[in-house]
């Protein structure tokens, strides 16, 4: 019989689809703080928002442009919140505060743009992104098993031989592609998934599309899904389970979608009849275009409402009653790691049929940087002996050094083994699979 401390995500039943390990995530009195480049005062980018989500329910956290809701989800994802940023505050699984090493071998993260091959199949990309993920202890078999269901489970089989795409050859569309980029990070099975902005550059067909077959995986597999989002319609927003409202780091709603019109109604901001509430909303706290500062006050109003509000106090006991009730504390579950003699190979074999698919782009690269190396060459040749210009040696060097280190950083990157901007005391190679496929 396993106990928790013998659990291990590779062996156990707990490695699955199904999410039977984290019961929720929580977070509470977060704060990030950033020196303003003009007067080099702290600056708060996130004032104290607080959150739970439990298992099998999907968050949509709101908020116009610069409201602070890629910071927020990168804080809970255990990323870099901003550029020179302190953070402090509590997040916790299952109300047990979790390292970010535990966080990231039981969660994935789905980067707004994709970083997707274009010259690789739906089925190739899938496959890449086992072989780089899975630990050393899943079969080749299984590996292939877990990367046919995926690409069922988001309505890709009949384009799993279809290629991504291209700037020469057509291949999917955006809605195929943002499902791809998803299923591409379920390949470990995820108890928690972040989504930044997964809608982003799709119409509102695609959105909900995409959306869709978010939730439903989520409602299958028991998951926690955390997602950024901005102005969906009134169905893509219907989706979601939760919602978290910012304006200015600031909280001005959280909790369920089915309360939100009453809470703000009862406020004093009804919505009107046959309007979308997430563009409601928006418009609501939107500060972008406020002319005499009537919307700024009307935003501090709420969000001094809810930081004194009765839903805020019921939050916090939630939040609180949520660490009483743990079953199991996930730091003691042991994360088996991909074999690194993997990583490599697979890199390499993804680089050759990248290489010999896109063999136009690389004629025209080797035209490029023979023209850019015989030049000096050529100026050189009329100098005296002895005399003649160094600057062009070192000019190539300079150019091969930084065309190696470019692709071997965009290797890295999309093998999910480096990642800017990285954590303070983190190494450069922060977390196998951490960036997108």
């Amino acid at each position: 019989m396993e106990t928790e401390q013998d659990i291990e995500l590779g062996q156990s039943s707990s490695y699955r689809p199904t999410n039977d390990v984290v019961d929720n995530l929580s977070w509470s009195e977060i704060s990030v703080m950033v020196k303003d480049r003009v007067t080099k005062k702290p600056l708060s980018i996130l004032t104290k928002p607080a959150g739970i989500v439990n298992a099998g329910e999907m968050l949509a956290i709101m908020g116009p442009s610069g409201s602070g809701k890629t910071t927020l989800l990168n804080t809970l994802a255990h990323r870099v919140a901003a550029s020179g940023a302190t953070t402090t505050g509590d997040i916790c699984v299952n109300g047990i505060r979790i390292d970010t090493t535990t966080l990231r071998g039981i969660s994935a993260y789905v980067e707004q743009e994709d970083a997707l091959i274009g010259s690789l199949t739906v089925r190739e990309t899938m496959i890449f992104a086992a072989q780089l993920a899975l630990p050393r202890n899943v079969t080749k078999a299984e590996a292939f098993r877990r990367v046919d269901e995926l690409i069922g489970s988001f309505g890709l089989q009949s384009q799993a031989h279809t290629i991504v795409g291209t700037p020469i050859k057509k291949g999917l569309s955006g809605g195929q592609k943002k499902r791809l980029g998803v299923a591409s990070r379920l390949v470990t099975y995820p108890k928690v998934l972040f989504l930044d902005e997964p809608t982003s550059g799709l119409d509102s067909a695609l959105s909900y599309e995409v959306i869709k077959h978010i939730k439903d995986i989520g409602k299958r597999n028991n998951l926690i899904i955390i997602a950024s989002i901005h102005q969906p319609s009134t169905t893509t927003y219907q989706l979601f389970d939760k919602l978290n409202l910012l304006s200015r780091g600031r909280t001005c709603y959280f909790g369920s979608l089915e309360d939100a019109p009453r809470y703000f109604e009862e406020i004093g901001y009804p919505i009107p009849a046959m309007t979308n509430p997430a563009e409601f909303f928006l418009d609501l706290i939107n500060i972008d275009l406020d002319k005499n500062g009537e919307v700024l006050k009307r935003t501090e109003h709420i969000s001094d409402t809810w930081y004194e509000g009765e839903k805020r106090r019921a939050l916090t006991d939630e939040i609180h009653k949520s660490s009483t009730m743990s079953k199991l504390d996930v730091s003691s579950i042991k994360l088996p790691r991909p074999r690194p003699y993997m990583i490599p190979l697979t890199l390499l074999q993804r680089a050759w049929i990248k290489a010999y698919r896109d063999v136009v782009a690389y004629g025209i690269r080797i035209v490029r940087h023979g023209r850019r190396r015989g030049q000096p060459m050529a100026r050189a040749e009329g100098a005296p002996s002895g005399k003649r210009p160094r600057d062009g040696v070192h000019l190539q060097q300079h150019e091969l050094q930084r065309a190696a280190c470019g692709r071997l950083v965009r290797g890295l990157s999309a093998a999910g083994l480096w990642r800017s901007g990285a954590d303070e005391g983190d190494s450069v190679v922060v977390q196998f699979y951490d960036g997108a496929v």
